[in-house]
């Protein structure tokens, strides 16, 4: 699962810069070792270079699918209230 939030309603303007924050859910294990990466990426959109910067990104490991959704969705909560009221979501 990968989600994009946005500062913007219009993120995809070539001609302004946006801030974005991407959330990644990734099953990392198997049958016998279930693991889970919740993964927050920091990044910006540069309409003058018209290119992403990349500004860092936080992971954190669960251990069920359960945690890791409810991890997904503080993180998501977190950053919708710090602004990032739109988004994205990739299948």
């Amino acid at each position: 699962m990968v989600e994009i939030l946005w500062k913007s309603n219009a993120p995809h303007l070539p001609v302004k810069d946006h801030e974005l924050v991407e959330l990644r859910l990734l099953d990392l294990g198997n049958a016998a070792a279930p693991r889970f990466l919740v993964r927050e990426i920091h990044a910006a959109w540069s309409a003058s270079k018209q290119q992403i910067q990349w500004k860092g990104y936080n992971d954190e490991s669960c251990a069920t699918p359960q945690e890791a959704q409810a991890r997904f969705k503080k993180r998501k909560a977190a950053q919708i209230q710090a602004g990032f009221a739109y988004s994205t979501v990739l299948a």
